[in-house]
């Protein structure tokens, strides 16, 4: 039992790092080595500094969640999160900026506050390791780490048909809209269910001694 669930941890994380890798290389790299999109004219500065952000939020992410790593590492586990949470945050100011000026006019109300809450959740993250609070930290983490995630599943639909999730849509403007917001919101929903709403009803609060 033990194995399957590391060997499916090992597989969560293998495909996570793949997606994250697929969308640098056909958003990022090709920006960066020749390529420049024409909807960003003008606005280079926040969109490279979103690029080099964003880096350090998707390849250093899964790191600070490696256990091993964590215990056994602690000077490179605070360093590795001390980048992130500065990368994220330059990532996260960055498309704010980006947000409102994005092609997709109908896309900006789902990209603006997933920038808003990129950020906030890296900040209390930080802020809630400072305090010394390990729990809060770490689910302040999952919930960074997966606003980071967001910008890497609303590009899914360049590489993988979506039809097979919410059926075909003609329009193709309001298909993107629809796409926005699902990957946006949806992993922030299922990420807080499994953090917060399932554990808080598996064990019993204790009050007075007594299990109620």
């Amino acid at each position: 039992m033990i194995r399957s669930i590391s060997i499916g941890k090992s597989i969560f994380w293998a495909i996570l790092i793949l997606l994250s890798a697929a969308f640098y290389f056909e958003n990022a790299v090709v920006y960066l080595f020749g390529y420049r999109n024409a909807r960003f004219a003008g606005n280079e500065f926040w969109f490279v500094a979103h690029i080099l952000g964003a880096t350090c939020s998707l390849f250093l992410g899964p790191i600070q969640f490696w256990k091993s790593i964590r215990t056994k590492y602690i000077r490179y586990h605070r360093l590795a999160g001390k980048i992130y949470i500065i990368g994220s945050l330059i990532a996260g100011v960055a498309a704010l900026r980006l947000s409102l000026i994005f092609g997709c006019v109908g896309c900006r109300f789902s990209l603006f506050p997933l920038s808003i809450l990129f950020i906030l959740t890296t900040s209390l993250a930080w802020y809630a390791i400072t305090q010394k609070n390990i729990t809060a930290h770490k689910q302040f983490m999952v919930r960074s780490y997966t606003c980071a995630l967001a910008f890497v599943f609303a590009r899914l639909y360049q590489v993988i048909p979506m039809e097979f999730i919410f059926g075909i849509i003609d329009d193709p403007t309001v298909k993107r809209v629809v796409i926005e917001w699902m990957f946006s919101i949806l992993p922030l929903i299922i990420v807080e269910i499994a953090i917060i709403w399932i554990p808080s009803i598996q064990t019993a609060p204790i009050i007075n001694n007594k299990v109620r």
